[in-house]
């Protein structure tokens, strides 16, 4: 994809009240740096990038996210593995965890909330792909029996988990931020 494919893509993604208030919450606490984990195409990272002035850094395992550095829209483009890598985080930094959840067990999602906790990082904006409700455990059931049926093996699609399951995740570095209890099916985290 060319840069202005990408910016016709991105630039139809509406910026959100959620997104608006965490820039003002970033200003207001002194957050100089976003860094986002797994940002993927970073639709979400443009909006932040477009309306504030604060740094974004986005970064995935992926190296497809290489081309977004041939762009130069964001301050630094990263290929890191958010388990093994360094990375480029400290007090001043809001984390980004976007719908990355479903790639990691739960032993490395809390490694990674430990990383976050070492390095200093005060608050983390944590927006789940799916939360386990009684819709998506009908749909999986329906799709196991139907496996069952047919007679076909299950893809595996990622990692699905509870708001209580994620809580216990991160508890121990972490606890949700009141001031921000009503986000938009998200979490917004603060340093324990």
């Amino acid at each position: 994809h060319s840069k202005k494919e990408y910016l016709e893509k991105v630039e139809n993604v509406k910026p959100n009240i959620t997104q608006k208030r965490i820039i003002e919450f970033c200003e207001t606490k002194g957050i100089n740096r976003i860094f986002s984990i797994g940002s993927g195409i970073a639709s979400l990272e443009y909006c932040l990038k477009k309306l504030s002035k604060i740094p974004v850094i986005v970064s995935d395992y992926d190296s497809s996210i290489c081309r977004l550095k041939e762009f130069k829209i964001f301050d630094d483009v990263l290929q890191i593995d958010a388990l093994n890598d360094i990375l480029p985080i400290d007090e001043n930094t809001l984390v980004i965890f976007a719908r990355i959840d479903t790639e990691f067990e739960d032993e490395s999602l809390k490694l990674i909330f430990q990383k976050c906790k070492i390095a200093g990082v005060k608050y983390i904006w944590f927006i789940p792909a799916e939360l386990i409700n009684i819709r998506i455990l009908l749909a999986e059931f329906k799709i196991f029996l139907i496996c069952k049926l047919l007679n076909k093996k299950r893809v595996f699609c990622g990692y699905a988990r509870t708001k209580k399951a994620f809580i216990n995740l991160w508890s121990e570095f972490y606890k949700i931020e009141t001031e921000f209890k009503k986000i938009n099916r998200s979490f917004f985290l603060k340093y324990r």
